[in-house]
């Protein structure tokens, strides 16, 4: 960039190997660069910027006063190049660049300060963007009386001035976030399990776990952090804990907030509150698992009705062949060939019968919400949730809920696994449950994935406001996604809540107990006979109808 300078200018190499480290950064993938001097100083780069050091897009920036639509302008892949003069000026104009740019708390920032070098006014400015959340800056002076010193800090344990000269092995933009050196996080579990709950240890103290503990421990563990946990002192009421934890986050009381929330039109302005989404999640319901059919329906299932129907005439039709040609009689093979087909008949009823008694089917499966207006089935849920629904919705479909205005009843229900109703239930609550029924003779319920009132949910926890580890915790989350260790952490939490007594092992199927047919089982038979036995008085009385009348005819 700075082949113009006058080579006899010491200080000329040493700017050229810089910025010749910043090109790595920009050939790394398509930055636009970004040239901050409000002031209008005669920097370094300041008559080079148009032809040098990258061909990505360039603006030149050159005002102070805060632009509201500057944050909507830049991503991620953005570096700055900032002009900077020395004393108050300087810190304010630091000061606004980091409120145009407070979403970019990643953006690698470079600041030259046309003055000379002063450790005191590097550790001001420094501080102020540690303040601001900007991590990635390096600041030099501009004195080319004296060798380029590169300034930076460490951000942890305490703030740390750090210099160090342009020289062979030197590290730009270092990440600061990579050994919090025991810095404590502080974080608010929402003690709703599987999410966080409380229990006492051994000792008599209060500890907390739960799948999200395990995730923000895991965390704090990989960046060498401690946590602090704040316990949580609002009343239990209707509002969500995450307005609560927005509300904390937001006056710097806690770092995290651990509850499961999503982003909503309601909450839209706190956006920069959420983090990547840690689970994509679904609203669905949880339905009993189909049962065998009862015994005195499989008789239904031996032989279809038009089956039925047919073989018996069948028979008669053969009969009667045989009865009206005289010439079949003496075939022997033609007399048995009735018998044959009674043979057959019985055995394959036979067979059919006892597959269905070994191995009887079960209930038709309900596959939408319109089969459950066909079914007894209904599905309780809290009054609250089903005025969310759209209307159209809750037009068509009310008669299926069964709804309530107490949770406990609720979950009292659906944790001692009541097969009365029908639940609807999210899908890190299924997730336990099913992790439960492990332990069960057989699955007592099941996740209808056609039955969801909304499939996709993405799932965040709550920070500080454009919090300095929201891209760490954005590439964490991706690992632990990636590795299975979300989902893996969820049905944790089940054997959490039994060590802290909050749940049991205990067997809520009904075992299946082989008893003897007995004269209900039999219904089907009992109409059959009934039947026939009425059809048969019907004709003895027809004929007996038929021969008093021709008795009396000839009488008369």
């Amino acid at each position: 960039m700075l082949a113009k300078l006058d080579p006899s200018i010491g200080i000329a190499a040493e700017l050229v190997n810089l910025y010749g480290l910043l090109v790595q950064f920009l050939l790394r993938e398509e930055t636009t660069l970004v040239y901050y001097n409000p002031s209008g100083l005669d920097c370094s780069w300041n008559s080079h910027w148009p032809w040098n050091l990258t061909t990505h897009p360039q603006i030149v920036w050159q005002r102070s006063f805060p632009h509201s639509g500057l944050n909507d302008r830049f991503n991620r892949e953005t570096m700055l190049l900032a002009c900077l003069p020395e004393g108050p000026d300087g810190v304010a104009q630091l000061e606004s660049l980091a409120n145009n740019l407070n979403h970019l708390r990643t953006v690698r920032l470079l600041i030259e300060v046309v003055g000379s070098g002063q450790d005191l006014l590097a550790s001001q400015l420094l501080s102020t963007c540690l303040r601001a959340g900007v991590m990635n800056v390096e600041l030099y002076f501009r004195n080319y009386n004296h060798s380029l010193i590169l300034y930076t800090y460490r951000a942890f344990p305490r703030f740390e001035l750090v210099k160090r000269g342009i020289g062979k092995g030197v590290e730009l933009f270092s990440n600061k976030l990579l050994n919090l050196q025991g810095h404590r996080l502080r974080v608010m579990p929402d003690l709703s399990p599987p999410n966080t709950f409380d229990y006492l240890d051994a000792k008599g103290e209060k500890q907390v776990a739960g799948f999200l503990w395990d995730f923000i421990a895991t965390f704090a563990n990989s960046i060498n952090a401690s946590l602090e946990v704040i316990r949580p002192n609002w009343r239990v009421i209707a509002v969500p804990e995450s307005s609560f934890m927005l509300e904390y986050t937001a006056k710097g009381s806690i770092d995290v907030g651990l509850t499961t929330t999503f982003v909503s039109k309601r909450n839209i302005l706190a956006l920069n509150q959420y983090t990547y989404p840690v689970l994509i999640s679904s609203w669905c319901t949880m339905l009993p698992v189909e049962r065998p059919l009862p015994t005195a329906k499989l008789f239904e299932r031996i032989l279809c009705p038009a089956l039925a129907v047919i073989l018996p005439l069948i028979i008669v039709v053969g009969w009667l062949l045989l009865r009206h040609r005289r010439w079949l009689i003496n075939l022997r093979m033609a007399r048995i060939v009735p018998r044959l087909v009674v043979l057959l008949l019985m055995a394959t009823c036979n067979a059919q019968l006892l597959s269905l008694l070994i191995s009887p089917p079960y209930q038709e499966r309900i596959t939408s919400f319109d089969d459950m207006l066909d079914n007894e089935l209904s599905i309780l849920g809290m009054r609250t949730e089903f005025y969310n629904f759209e209307g159209t919705f809750r037009a068509r479909y009310a008669g299926i809920f069964h709804l309530i205005d107490d949770p406990d009843e609720l979950y009292d229900l659906r944790n001692h696994f009541n097969t009365s109703w029908a639940y609807t239930m999210p899908f890190t609550k299924w997730l336990v449950i099913n992790t439960q029924q492990r332990f069960f003779s057989k699955p007592v319920f099941r996740l209808a994935n056609d039955l969801c009132f909304c499939d996709f949910l993405p799932s965040s926890i709550v920070v500080a406001p454009h919090s300095i580890y929201w891209v760490s915790l954005k590439d964490f989350t991706l690992i632990a996604e990636q590795f299975g260790l979300i989902k893996h952490w969820i049905r944790k939490s089940y054997y959490d809540m039994v060590k802290a007594g909050r749940m049991s092992i205990k067997d809520y199927s009904q075992l299946v107990v082989l008893k003897p047919l007995g004269i209900g089982d039999l219904e089907l038979v009992w109409r059959i006979c009934g039947a026939a036995t009425l059809l048969a008085v019907v004709i003895f009385l027809m004929e007996l109808m038929f021969f008093y009348i021709n008795v009396f005819l000839n009488n008369l």
